[in-house]
């Protein structure tokens, strides 16, 4: 059964959510665990979400309202973070909701397991495992990660001990700053528990960032997979050829960013075609779909051609 000694923190960043917020923080006070903190970190919104959060903060003495100026989801979370009081960490973002047993459900796969970080699903699975999975040791958390979709590159859907944040924060100013972060904590985890359960209820939300047109920002995650890949090179160097692989996954989004919003970036392109060259080997030996592996192929051979013959196949 699961340990009420261990208290959690629930750390919320919010920007202009007011009509997503109230669902959001609502699913989070409803928690049927009971020794938990609610940090919401208001990032500057415009809109009525300061008052939605404030009306929580008078109400339930355990949520928490930090204003800041905007700064963006980062820096608010690394504001959360910064104060938390929990032996363990989870996250939720302002347009999601949570089921009333999501902490309960990832404390308890912890507690069972002696786990570092606990994960749960945010799509129901079809043909799901009965039993969850537990990982022991770094290196084999971390191929997990590389290789399957088991471990998500979110820090929500996650529950994790306090120790992993220590001297790891979010990355100010980047895109896809879960890409930057996820590794790292996976990387002090001596093990993983994954829970198969659907317990975090995701939104794609069509103001959200994931569906702007492309931008220069949008190489984020190329950015990160290099990162990535640095560390892993240096510390784990049979797993590289997955890591390696990443770095394709990663221009693939964006080159087909690219191609979705009409654009041609001569820049972006330069930077992906070397890439493209010395990786797709080991992106067409992993596990991705026949239509990545195509792209990826055509585009180590020109970046536009490849564009152009996905554009044609959308018409």
């Amino acid at each position: 059964m699961y340990n009420d000694f261990m208290k959690v923190s629930i750390i919320i960043p919010i920007y202009n959510s007011e009509n997503y917020l109230d669902k959001c923080i609502g699913s989070a006070v409803s928690q049927t665990y009971s020794d938990i903190e609610i940090i919401l970190v208001n990032d500057g919104s415009s809109d009525g979400s300061e008052k939605i959060c404030r009306s929580y903060e008078e109400k339930d003495p355990r949520v928490r309202l930090i204003n800041q100026p905007n700064s963006g989801v980062s820096a608010a979370r690394n504001a959360g973070l910064d104060i938390a009081s929990g032996d363990l960490i989870a996250f939720i973002d302002s347009d999601d909701t949570v089921e009333k047993d999501y902490i309960e459900y990832l404390v308890d796969l912890i507690d069972k397991y002696g786990s570092d970080m606990s994960c749960c699903q945010y799509d129901d699975l079809g043909n799901k495992p009965e039993e969850p999975k537990n990982i022991t040791g770094t290196g084999s958390v971390l191929k997990e990660y590389l290789l399957s979709n088991d471990i998500t590159v979110s820090v929500c859907c996650k529950l994790y001990k306090r120790h992993l944040f220590d001297g790891v924060r979010m990355p100010l100013g980047k895109r896809y700053e879960d890409n930057f972060v996820v590794y790292k904590l996976l990387a002090g985890c001596g093990s993983v528990t994954i829970g198969y359960e659907k317990k975090y209820n995701y939104y794609s939300n069509p103001q959200g960032f994931v569906n702007e047109p492309f931008s220069k920002t949008q190489m984020d995650i190329v950015e990160a997979a290099l990162e990535q890949k640095d560390f892993i090179d240096s510390s784990y160097p049979e797993l590289s050829s997955l890591a390696n692989s990443r770095v394709i996954y990663a221009s693939n989004r964006s080159l087909l960013k690219m191609a979705d919003s009409g654009t041609v970036d001569e820049d972006c392109i330069s930077r992906l075609k070397p890439l493209y060259k010395a990786y797709c080997k080991d992106f067409l030996k992993g596990p991705s779909q026949k239509a990545a592996k195509n792209f990826a192929k055509m585009a180590k051979i020109s970046p536009k051609l490849a564009m152009r013959f996905y554009r044609l196949l959308r018409k």
